[in-house]
């Protein structure tokens, strides 16, 4: 995915989360909210990246030479 995608994607969901946010206040709905707490959510893994699983580094030892 192209940076400029990336980023107009990233950029979408902040907005959708603060207009969630202002809607589902005022109104008491509380389906906004959520929707707004996923938007964020998918905001900031955008920014940071998803989290990462720890790989397990089993480097094998340099093989010795042998004449």
């Amino acid at each position: 995915m192209s940076a400029v995608k990336r980023l107009i994607i990233i950029v979408g969901c902040f907005f959708a989360a603060v207009a969630c946010y202002m809607y589902g206040v005022p109104a008491g709905g509380a389906i906004f909210l959520v929707a707004g707490l996923i938007f964020e959510g998918l905001f900031w893994i955008g920014i940071f990246g998803p989290p990462k699983k720890k790989r397990r580094n089993h480097a094998s030892k340099p093989k010795s030479e042998t004449p």
